[in-house]
């Protein structure tokens, strides 16, 4: 059953002319680090003719579109609208390196015995983090609100952490190209206030 679950999501194809113009600014040699990875992005940032052409209005569900791919890195471009959020999560073994380049958002992150903490992300303001990184990204303003996210090794896993309703931290396995919906500690958190009152 759980091998089922993991099976990715199909995106559409990526342009390989894209691809290939991307390639030119990989110069780090295998595994990329994570300030590998936030350096990528931010070269990417500064390449709208590589990131503009993916960038999707979609109201219904956040759009994620592959924009390079190897066996060491892969690179996407998602659009956000209002309303659309990803919930906690980590990307497994993957590190990742993420830049806001048009709008709005913010990552919040988890700290043990507080708040979750929150950065708001505009206009190359960027993040890394290794695998097993913990984190939530949200659309604040813009309609796109456009990221790009960058894993190395490629992203094949992440684990979306939910609040069961014994109130326990939980974290379920998906594949890595599964869409992430926010059904976690914050939403749950809200229902069992609200059922308090």
């Amino acid at each position: 059953m759980l091998e089922r679950e993991l099976q990715p999501v199909e995106v559409p194809p990526f342009s390989a002319e894209l691809a290939a113009r991307t390639s030119e600014l990989l110069d780090e040699p295998g595994t990329l680090t994570v300030e590998g990875l936030e350096k990528l992005v931010c070269r990417l940032a500064g390449r709208p003719d590589l990131w503009r052409p993916l960038v999707a209005v979609d109201r219904e569900r956040r759009r994620y579109e592959l924009l390079y791919e190897d066996e060491r890195v892969d690179i996407w471009v998602l659009s956000w609208m209002p309303g659309q959020r990803t919930g906690f999560h980590d990307h497994d073994r993957s590190g990742v390196g993420l830049v806001c380049v048009q709008g709005e958002l913010d990552e919040g992150s988890l700290a043990i015995g507080s708040e979750a903490e929150t950065v708001r992300m505009t206009p190359g303001v960027s993040r890394r983090g290794a695998g097993g990184y913990i984190h939530a990204v949200s659309h604040r303003t813009g309609e796109p609100a456009v990221s790009i996210h960058a894993y190395s090794p490629p992203l094949a896993h992440v684990g979306q952490y939910r609040r069961d309703p014994q109130g326990r931290l939980r974290r379920e396995p998906e594949h890595g190209r599964k869409e992430l919906f926010d059904r976690t500690i914050a939403a749950a958190s809200a229902a069992v206030a609200g059922s308090d009152g």
